[in-house]
């Protein structure tokens, strides 16, 4: 079995970002707020958007059988949808809640959307670039007016994703995770992308030496990572099956354990550097080397244990 710990549907693009409203342009394009199209997918169908059916046929065509279906503000709050697909195919998937923790109503959207609730996980898209912390510049992870919310997902037992951003951005607040982690030791915290290592780790050391402590995290034993859209990062130098990527998987490995990783695609993103039958193809190359029961972690059973099984 493979299961996919990261991935995206939505039916078009509906969202924001530190430009201001993001929307489906045609063909893979996106308008992020600026009027300036750029290229987020393929150049697949008409407007830019990937359904549960494309998602569905693509996952019949590569072999993975389960998939984590997340949310991120560049695509819009997709929540009821996501939830009508976890309700179709219920073998399939399984969905995290959209949630912008400094939207001025966050308590009540919170109680209303989520709290005992289909939800039992919930993504919190923090990144600079794309996420809310270029929304909100000031934000801090760790600050006093977020405590309710980790009290709560703990208290109602749910795992929560973060997307941190690169190293060297204000959102790769790997310290504040930490503090979150151990006040909170019955909290899933699962750290996305794997700390996004790019080939910028090995020029600049100071960014070497923050992703490695990033990675630490997962000694903790409430921290997961997803090895998801590695390739994304090292795509202006290599192709497929871009082989830079093996190498930062594996010191995460040698740090952290084959029980902390899990792998992801991050489609339909990653569809624009390679097919999601290479993506998979590229997820076996990187546990090729592995025990089986390492690999069976890494490609199936850590995702269910961290986002299914609620034990």
């Amino acid at each position: 079995m493979i299961v996919d710990a990261h991935v995206h549907i939505f039916p078009r693009i509906e969202g924001y970002g530190p430009k201001g409203k993001i929307r489906s342009a045609s063909y893979g394009m996106v308008d992020q707020g600026d009027g300036i199209p750029i290229h987020a997918l393929p150049p697949l169908c008409e407007l830019t958007k990937h359904t549960r059916e494309m998602l569905l046929s693509n996952m019949e065509w590569a072999g993975v059988d389960r998939a984590v279906l997340l949310q991120c503000p560049c695509y819009g709050d997709w929540s009821e949808y996501v939830l009508e697909t976890c309700r179709l195919y219920p073998d399939k998937f399984i969905g995290a809640a959209f949630f912008d923790p400094w939207r001025s109503d966050a308590k009540e959207y919170y109680e209303k959307n989520i709290a005992n609730g289909p939800w039992q996980n919930v993504k919190i898209e923090f990144s600079q670039a794309g996420g809310l912390c270029g929304v909100y510049p000031d934000a801090d992870l760790n600050s006093e007016d977020m405590q309710w919310l980790w009290d709560r997902l703990e208290l109602e037992n749910k795992t929560v994703s973060f997307d941190l951003g690169e190293p060297g951005d204000r959102s790769y607040q790997t310290e504040q995770i930490g503090k979150i982690a151990k006040k909170h030791p019955g909290l899933r915290i699962v750290l996305c992308h794997v700390g996004q290592p790019s080939y910028r780790l090995r020029e600049e050391h100071e960014l070497k030496i923050a992703w490695e402590k990033q990675i630490m995290l997962g000694l903790l034993p409430n921290v997961w990572f997803d090895v998801s859209a590695m390739p994304y990062h090292v795509q202006n130098e290599e192709e497929y099956p871009f082989p830079s990527t093996k190498k930062y998987f594996i010191e995460a490995l040698e740090m952290i354990g084959p029980k902390k990783l899990m792998w992801g695609s991050d489609i339909p993103w990653l569809l624009g550097i390679a097919t999601y039958r290479q993506l998979v193809s590229h997820a076996k190359h990187l546990v090729e080397d592995l025990s089986e029961q390492s690999k069976r972690k890494i490609l199936c059973e850590n995702a269910i244990q961290v986002y299914w099984d609620r034990g």
